[in-house]
């Protein structure tokens, strides 16, 4: 048996690849590959997250469950797929777990020894994972983590100073290669996959040629908002509840429609500081391109860069006050007040009847609040 693990990283298209072999999980299995996910989900995501609480315990049970499962279907290949494998101490603890490289790493390196060691041995192990040039990463990382409501208020710098380690691909990869071997291995670019990174993997990982037959999902993942309202989100960040983080994106997805003239300049990086940034890593990509045989990043040219970029001046207070009425107005929608109302109430619940979690967390895993929720969102 054969199991690829797709490990990220973030924002190279890995929502989308993962809804497309969830969708097609019938046409892979008649081409003897089994895609693994938890019932219900489009991903190993809640996999990858246990490993930090407990251990390999999860992880194991969930590789043994799929072994069993392709082997009655007749399967050769399972794929597991979760982008949060890469640098699972930083990202998985929004960023502020330890405080240096040096700890951040070792405990990267003892997960992912959990998580080797919880693979059987006869079980043949591909690790994939895909870059993009590092200083995009960063942007699309940042902007990703404004829009979640994350808790993240700090600017680019600060977020760069938090996450600085991750950009250097060579150094958390170096570490798959050391626990499973270099021929276990496999790093593609991001840019060279484009403009369809679903095809690039079927292709080029799975070796299917013709898939004319996969069904594509109508999905745009993982959308950015416009800069407007990223900063408007950034700025009020400590008047959201964490509880109601996904609420909130969801309020904000639409207010973003409404909005005139939305400003899109998402360069949050000037262009002396995005060279010098890639200058630093450079002999870390340079090793990355020299032992896992990875392609140039697009090249910078930095007087370009000078001749048309344009700052963003910040948001306005007439841009702030179009936000504010669109905001007021999409939070007031019958669906969105009876989900802050669920959410609220059973956080309420759970502080003073804990007794109530397993039927709250019922009620969540059967689609029962999700049913409640489109029914209401009928009469907005």
């Amino acid at each position: 048996m054969r199991l690829i693990l797709h490990i990220g990283t973030h924002k190279t298209g890995t929502t989308a690849l993962q809804h497309f072999l969830s969708a097609n999980r019938k046409r892979l299995n008649d081409s003897g590959i089994c895609y693994a996910s938890p019932a219900h989900e489009f991903d190993i995501n809640s996999i990858a997250n246990a490993l930090l609480i407990d251990g390999q315990a999860k992880f194991r049970q969930f590789i043994l469950e799929n072994l069993r499962k392709a082997e009655r279907n007749g399967a050769t290949t399972i794929i597991a797929s979760s982008e949060n494998f890469y640098a699972m101490v930083r990202y998985l603890t929004r960023f502020k777990a330890e405080k240096t490289s040096a700890e951040a790493l070792a405990k990267e390196r003892s997960l992912i020894e959990r998580l080797r060691a919880a693979i059987p041995t006869e079980v043949e192990c591909h690790i994939l994972c895909y870059v993009r040039r590092p200083d995009h990463y960063l942007e699309s990382l940042y902007n990703q983590n404004v829009k979640k409501v994350a808790l993240l208020t700090s600017d680019i710098g600060d977020f760069l100073h938090m996450i600085d380690d991750m950009l250097d691909y060579h150094l958390y990869l170096s570490i798959w290669r050391d626990v499973f071997g270099s021929s276990a291995c496999s790093v593609r670019a991001y840019e060279a996959a484009l403009p369809n990174l679903i095809d690039d993997f079927v292709r080029h990982v799975l070796n299917i040629e013709d898939i004319s037959s996969f069904t594509r999902p109508n999905l745009r993942a993982n959308e950015r908002l416009s800069r407007d309202v990223l900063e408007y989100m950034r700025l009020r960040k400590q008047h959201i509840r964490y509880s109601e983080r996904k609420l909130e994106r969801g309020i904000f997805a639409l207010v973003d429609k409404r909005i005139t003239s939305p400003n899109n300049n998402h360069e949050y990086l000037s262009p002396d500081d995005r060279a010098a940034l890639l200058s630093k890593l450079e002999p870390s990509m340079e090793r990355l391109r020299t032992e896992f045989n990875l392609p140039l990043f697009p090249s910078f040219n930095l007087e370009a860069a000078r001749a048309f970029w344009h700052p963003y001046p910040g948001l306005s207070l007439e841009k702030k006050r179009e936000i504010d009425f669109h905001y007021d107005a999409v939070q007031r929608q019958v669906g969105f007040r009876l989900e802050r109302l669920l959410i609220r109430a059973a956080s309420l619940a759970r502080r003073r009847l804990p007794f109530l979690s397993w039927p709250l967390d019922f009620a969540r895993a059967s689609g029962i609040r999700r049913l409640l929720l489109e029914a209401a969102s009928r009469f907005q």
